[in-house]
């Protein structure tokens, strides 16, 4: 199953913030809670054009996190799989593990939903 990890702003507060399991930075642009990844139907998953986009400061900032995550795609997928493998492994019973989003419940929920919407 497919996940979606959101993007944040990035925040003065970040720049003290360690990397970790659940936490990476992309560049000074914004940064990835992996903590908070849910699976996302393929078919309710689209490419930016970023042709489209009108503004280009948007337009521009949007291009270089893409860049900097195409980079390091291979460490956010890591990651992304060590700590889905954590939680299912661990239910609540650490710190890292009850920040985490239930992806399980959120998987049930998700192939309901999609089933729901073919």
């Amino acid at each position: 199953m497919d996940y979606f990890a959101p993007l944040s702003s990035f925040k003065q507060k970040h720049e003290k913030m360690k990397e970790s399991m659940d936490f990476l930075k992309v560049g000074r642009y914004a940064v990835i809670n992996l903590n908070n990844m849910f699976p996302a139907p393929e078919k309710e998953c689209h490419y930016v054009d970023f042709s489209a986009i009108a503004n280009k400061v948007y337009k521009d900032l949007l291009m270089a996190e893409y860049r900097i995550i195409k980079q390091m795609q291979d460490k956010i997928r890591k990651r992304a799989g060590q700590l889905y493998h954590h939680k299912q492994q661990n239910g609540n019973n650490t710190p890292l593990a009850k920040r985490c989003n239930d992806f399980g419940s959120l998987e049930e929920l998700c192939k309901k939903w999609d089933e729901g919407h073919c």
